[in-house]
Order: structure tokens, then sequence, then C-alpha cells
């Protein structure tokens, strides 16, 4: 028979056990459906000017790469194409700045890297090529802004090799400047939160290995430093950032990923969520309301691509944050 020590140590060990299940519960983000995309579309390079959410390029599994600029509005929850003068191209990266769209990279259907730089003015949509050659030029590559510059980094290039390559573009000079090398050569997505770019895993395509690294880089000391680590490895992913935290939407593997990662405190917390799981899609924020459209699933094959769109309030999020500040 169990004495009533061994009854009393039983039970302490079970309330702790409880209370680790307990600490360790995802938060759960709700998702609701939306009007779908115009069609279904892979890969688009994704910005916002903070009204309207744009879905420049990407793959249509029924047409093959397309030139069309899509905008939706979150008013209206309603999708139009808004050009079609970018040019057809695939995994190019995007960054909107000061009325403009900057796009950079990005293949063609012939396979050629796209080496220049081009300027979607954002009121008129007219399209600009400038007179410049982009020395990051890859696919798979991010662009995030902070003030007047964009920071591109990472991608493959035409020559079978991953990048870890940074650059700061200055819009007003149209000028490119090499910073220190990322730590690691990746195909990553990242975002800018208080002069700090954070990148969220990759992948490095030709030696076949993920990351789960956080990996921060301070734009006044030109220096990075790892931050934290993600439970599992993320590519294909997308990052968006609302105030002080920055969401990681997706994963090629695990398409239902979903977490945030707090710069205050440099902890990555993993959400549970209904969201559909797609990798390889658009996301955006406005107004404290996370969007998620298009992209591609394992579980969509016969179809190759999505067009579905879901919205999540992350308010509780942001508000709960903020409290605890």
């Amino acid at each position: 028979m169990k004495t009533l020590k061994n009854i009393a140590l039983s039970l302490l060990l079970l309330t702790s056990c409880m209370a680790v299940a307990q600490n360790t519960t995802k938060p759960q983000l709700t998702f609701k459906t939306l009007h779908d995309m115009p069609y279904r579309l892979v890969w688009p390079a994704t910005v916002t000017d903070g009204r309207f959410i744009y879905a420049i390029n990407g793959f249509v599994p029924s047409g093959g790469i397309t030139s069309n600029t899509l905008r939706y509005d979150p008013l209206t929850d309603q999708w139009v194409t808004f050009n079609n003068t970018a040019g057809y191209k695939l995994q190019v990266a995007a960054a909107y700045n000061n009325g403009n769209t900057y796009l950079f990279g990005g293949r063609s259907n012939g396979k050629k890297i796209f080496r220049g730089v081009q300027a979607i003015n954002m009121s008129t949509g007219n399209t600009t090529t400038l007179d410049i050659s982009n020395p990051i030029a890859a696919t798979y590559a991010s662009a995030v802004t902070w003030g007047d510059k964009i920071y591109l980094f990472g991608g493959t290039a035409s020559g079978k090799q991953t990048l870890s390559l940074l650059y700061q573009f200055d819009t007003q000079t149209q000028q490119f400047t090499p910073l220190a090398d990322m730590p690691e050569h990746l195909q990553a997505a990242g975002a800018i939160v208080n002069g700090t770019l954070y990148t969220f895993g990759g992948y490095d395509e030709f030696l076949h290995r993920g990351s789960q690294s956080i990996n921060a880089y301070d734009i006044k000391t030109n220096t990075w430093h790892k931050v934290g680590k993600l439970p599992q490895t993320i590519s294909a992913n997308a990052v968006v950032a609302s105030g002080n935290l920055i969401f990681v939407v997706g994963n090629y593997d695990d398409e239902s990923f979903l977490g945030y990662f707090d710069v205050n405190t440099q902890k990555f917390t993993q959400l549970k969520s209904n969201m559909e799981g797609r990798r390889a899609a658009g996301a955006a924020i406005v107004d404290n309301k996370l969007y998620v459209f298009g992209g591609t699933s394992k579980f969509h094959n016969e179809v190759g691509g999505m067009k579905s769109v879901q919205v999540a309030d992350i308010s509780a999020l942001v508000n709960t944050y903020s409290a605890s500040r």
C-alpha cells in the first residue's frame, strides 16, 4: 500500500506537471474567412501602405508567372487589378517607401534573374525602371524599410549560391551600400522594429539546410547577433510586424505554423489557430488585423495554389503586450 508520504509526493508531482502543461499551452488566435483573391497566387511580393494591401507578381497555376499587381481594400473586402506593368517575375523582393513600392530581383519565365530596380507609384500605378543595377539580384530575397532606406538581404543568386549579403538602398540617392553579412547563407524573411532588423529561420537551397535561428542586425552598429531560436526550422514563411511584435506566418513543412516574437522580451510565442495551412503566401497587417492570403499547400496539389483570404484581429495580443510594459 502507498504510504501517506508517497501519496502526497504523487499529488505534488501531478500538480507540478499540470502547472507545466498550463504554462506551455499555446495562445489561441481565431481567423475568419474573407472573399477569395481573383485567382490562385503563389509567392506574391506583398506590401501595404497602411490603407491598402498589394500582392505583386507571383505564380498563377492556371497561367504561369503574372505581371499583375493586385490591390486589396480591407474596408470593402474587395480585390482589384492595380496595374500590370511590372513585368513577368516570380519570387520578387518588394518594399513600400514614401509613396512608392520598390521591386528587386525575381526571375522570369526563362529563369533569368531581373537585375534592375523598379518603382511603382502607388498613387498613379505607373511603373518606372530606374537607371541602376542591383548588386544583390536574387530570387527568394527580402526587402524591408526603415526611414528612407530599404534593406535587402539573402536569397539565391543565379550562380547557384544562397546569399548572406545585406545591402542598404537609399531611395533618395538611389545608391546601394554593402553592409555586414548575415550570420548564415539563407533565403530568409524579416522585419525591422526600432532600428533592428530581425530575420526568422530561412533555407539554404544548395546545402538543403533549414534554419531555426532568430538573428538581429543593429542598423546603428552594423553588427549581427543571434537573439533566439524558433521551435522548428522555418522557410517559405511570411514575416510582418505590429508595434514591437513580429509575426511569423506559415512554413514549408508545418504549413499551419504561426507565432510572434516580442522584441522587448526577446521571446518567441507559438500560437494555436484555425488558419488554413499555407506556404509561399502573402501576409500584411493593417489596423492591428493580420491578413493572410494565397500561397500553396501540399493539401492542394490538385490545383497547385490557393486564393483564400483570412484575417485575425491581433488587438488583444498587442494590447496585452502594451499593458505588460
